[in-house]
């Protein structure tokens, strides 16, 4: 979508900086007041705000990924970490109960 109308609304607790495309969507950025907020640089905050939100916020994210890599590494975790513990033990140890009633 390209962002061709771009509108600046003065309110009470700073600016909105709305940007258009030829047709009804818009996205709308809210600046809260500040002493270097000014009419003139609403413009440039709004885009750097808007830039900034849709970058990941970690540049090794998972969402950032395909589906192959992901699957990749995570077979070769698997296959680092195997196995993950001692095997099972098959054996079974049991100790006699003493009877009670034996000796009296």
């Amino acid at each position: 979508m390209a962002l061709s109308d771009i509108m600046v609304y003065q309110t009470d607790e700073g600016f909105v900086v709305e940007f258009g495309n030829e047709g009804e969507d818009r996205i709308a950025v809210t600046l809260r007041s500040a002493p270097d907020l000014t009419h003139e640089n609403a413009v440039a905050r709004a885009k750097a705000l808007l830039s900034s939100g849709l970058e990941p916020v970690h540049g090794d994210s998972a969402r950032s990924k395909d589906a192959a890599l992901l699957e990749e590494e995570l077979n070769e975790g698997l296959e680092d970490s195997f196995p993950a513990s001692d095997p099972v033990s098959v054996t079974v140890s049991s100790i006699p109960m003493r009877d009670p009633n034996a000796g009296h």
